[in-house]
């Protein structure tokens, strides 16, 4: 709640401390290995399983697992030309299909995505030192094959 209310940005890229904005400006040029449409993101036709597992998951129930919802848009800024559009693309998606769409939570889970409420991390491509995951890290710290299951019963 006070991150909308004491931040007139809240729903912009601009709503980020100087460090994450400055980092991930320093490498908005590097290349992306991927990059996908709107359309190919809300429909969950990206090559990772996991990414397409969340977005199916909060686009079918309104909901995300915690833990999802960070690696996703983790890979939305990975993939988008720019940290601006990536931003802009995660509070669409968010706010089109998850509960907490237009609602504070949403703004600030989002923003968390790209460095708000964190710390630099160990500096790196696209990234710079916004803190990074990826799918090994989900496989060891989360049941993915479990995950992988419960989400496949939903569209069935």
């Amino acid at each position: 709640m006070n991150f909308v209310h004491y931040n007139n940005h809240y729903d912009a890229f601009d709503s980020l401390p100087a460090w994450p904005r400055a980092a991930l400006h320093k490498h908005r040029d590097d290349r992306r290995a991927y990059q996908y449409s709107m359309i190919e993101l809300a429909e969950s036709r990206t090559h990772d399983i996991y990414w397409n597992a969340a977005q199916t998951e909060m686009a079918l129930t309104g909901k995300m697992h915690g833990y999802m919802r960070m690696y996703w848009g983790k890979k939305i800024l990975e993939w988008g030309k720019t940290p601006e559009e990536a931003y802009e693309t995660a509070l669409y998606l968010n706010n089109k299909y998850s509960l907490d769409g237009r609602d504070p939570n949403g703004f600030a889970g989002i923003a968390w995505c790209f460095g708000k409420h964190d710390r630099p991390w160990k500096e790196r491509e696209i990234f710079g030192t916004v803190r990074y995951m990826n799918a090994g890290g989900l496989d060891r710290k989360f049941d993915m094959k479990r995950y992988l299951e419960k989400i496949r019963r939903l569209g069935v």
